[in-house]
């Protein structure tokens, strides 16, 4: 089950991780993913929950939803985005995975409007927290927000997890750049 056309396998290595939430998940799991791009992710969720519903969202138009897949056009950091996923999952969703800019404002704001739509017991994830390490977001995303440049996710890390104290079961944060939240059953 490494076929996937996702940087989640490789270079990332992310799938083993992955594969263990999706055991720990119904088949007919709700799953959003925030950064689309090519859709190699939505192609895995699709694959890992047959019977579930992928939701994917992101700013670009231009981005690759593949058939099946819910489609959102927003910002990350659009306050109507919790809306707009409420809309195709309205009892919530067992895994948010924010795969978008990877910048500390903008990753903050979306944690902020969608972790109230992940199911109790279900999971958060915030993927590349330590892409800084290897180049920064000005270099990765030339045509980011000024406002928002130098603004490292790395940076917003230990506040994400001090913010959890109440809400999570568990934080959980690899190497390899995963930020895992499972919230409180």
């Amino acid at each position: 089950m490494t076929g996937f056309n996702t940087d989640k396998v490789h270079p990332h290595g992310y799938l083993r991780d992955y594969l263990k939430l999706a055991a720990a998940l119904p088949e007919d799991a709700v799953v959003c993913e925030v950064g689309v791009l090519d859709g190699g992710s939505l192609d895995m969720w699709q694959t890992l929950f047959p019977s579930g519903v992928v939701i994917g969202a992101d700013r670009n138009e231009a981005a690759t939803w593949p058939e099946g897949t819910l489609r959102i056009v927003a910002e990350q950091d659009d306050p109507a985005l919790g809306g707009m996923v409420a809309e195709h999952a309205p009892g919530g969703c067992h895994l948010i995975v924010d795969d978008a800019s990877h910048i500390g404002n903008l990753t903050e704001a979306t944690f902020a409007i969608l972790w109230p739509l992940v199911k109790p017991g279900c999971y958060y994830v915030v993927e590349d927290w330590a892409d800084p390490w290897v180049f920064p977001a000005s270099l990765r995303w030339p045509d980011v927000r000024p406002e928002l440049a130098g603004n490292e996710l790395i940076d917003f890390v230990p506040s994400l997890i001090t913010a959890l104290k109440e809400d999570a079961a568990t934080v959980t944060y690899t190497k390899m750049g995963l930020v895992i939240i499972q919230k409180q059953p």
